[in-house]
């Protein structure tokens, strides 16, 4: 039986987003038709060279479903998001694992994937370093993790800007001001490749886990109250069970 991955604060965050999920895809069209499509089929142009087991951490609506190599594990906190994704796998015929998780408590055991990858998640994880350190966690040892994000730009001018701004765009969820760059390194990554995409606002990055790296657990356990149900894991899969291949990577 799967336990439910969740924080205090993460059960707002589920909320947020289920009370969203019906418009999320409406809001983020002109994104989608301006630069976003494009950023979403440069990502995978690199990771489809990667081979073995693919975690995306924040599926969302499952935008990056169409591009999925063979064998991903997708995640994500919202189920209503999620349903949304299983929709888009079905109709695009790609066989996909979801999972009802939290980012900053990824119920994987360590070194467990072979590519760990993100698009725009980390401007609204509570706290981006311990998420950030979970990704690198269970991402196996001289494994890549692909990083396609928004954050605070390198010119210092900009930054009272993007501070001052930074409250309204919290109000829908997202962060301006987070220095993503700085909190991959900070997990333990090892920077490779950044591409500024819209000056440096946006940018892929691209990180490798060091092979001697020391893996350690996000600090995070959860406490029995605050724990839900996973009757509802249960029926948002639409099976008792998962998949032998997953639960075995399951703590």
């Amino acid at each position: 039986m799967v336990k439910s991955t969740t924080r205090k604060s993460a059960k707002s965050d589920r909320r947020r987003y289920n009370r969203i999920a019906r418009f999320y895809d409406l809001f983020e069209t002109p994104m989608e038709l301006m630069n976003f499509r494009k950023w979403r089929k440069m990502l995978f142009d690199l990771i489809k060279a990667e081979k073995g087991l693919v975690l995306e951490i924040g599926a969302g609506t499952g935008k990056n479903i169409p591009h999925y190599p063979s064998n991903v594990v997708a995640l994500d906190i919202s189920e209503k998001m999620l349903e949304r994704a299983v929709r888009r796998a079905k109709e695009s015929g790609k066989k996909v694992d979801f999972l009802l998780a939290d980012a900053e408590n990824l119920p994987f055991r360590s070194n467990s994937f072979d590519v760990v990858f993100t698009t725009f998640v980390f401007c609204s994880v509570d706290d981006p370093v311990r998420g950030l350190r979970e990704a690198f966690r269970v991402l196996k040892k001289g494994g890549r993790a692909y990083f396609l994000e928004h954050m605070l730009p390198k010119s210092r001018f900009l930054h009272p800007l993007f501070n001052l701004l930074n409250p309204i765009f919290r109000a829908f969820g997202p962060e301006i001001n987070r220095r993503t760059d700085e909190n991959i390194q900070r997990a333990g990554f090892q920077i490779v490749k950044e591409y500024m995409l819209f000056g440096s606002v946006f940018r892929l990055i691209v990180a490798e886990k060091p092979l001697d790296s020391v893996d350690e657990a996000s600090g995070y356990s959860l406490k029995r109250s605050e724990s839900s149900d996973s009757s509802n894991f249960r029926r948002f899969i639409g099976q008792s069970l998962l998949p032998l291949r997953l639960t075995q990577l399951l703590r």
